[in-house]
């Protein structure tokens, strides 16, 4: 789980320049989750995010991988300090 952890924050590191991703293992699944902080998100609609992230990861990771990804959620750095207050 591990190795796909650090294979995954690579691609979103080099897919999303600047990009703060936070992953962990989702229990109990053996998936992989967590969130993609990004100021390159700023004034893009949250599904549009999720189509630039699931690209990515399409187009990054074999398949056999892309099913061991679950929710990422994706959030400028604004909103994830908003989220943390609360």
């Amino acid at each position: 789980m591990d190795e796909l952890i650090h294979e995954l924050t690579l691609v979103l590191l080099r897919e999303f320049p600047g990009s703060m991703p936070e992953l962990e293992q989702a229990k109990p699944l053996q998936k992989v989750g967590g969130y993609l902080i990004w100021n390159g998100f700023e004034g893009i609609e949250q599904i549009d995010r999720q189509r630039q992230l699931t690209a990515a990861i399409k187009r990054t990771l074999p398949p056999s991988e892309q099913l061991r990804v679950t929710t990422i959620l994706t959030v400028t750095p604004e909103e994830s300090e908003l989220m943390r207050a609360e």
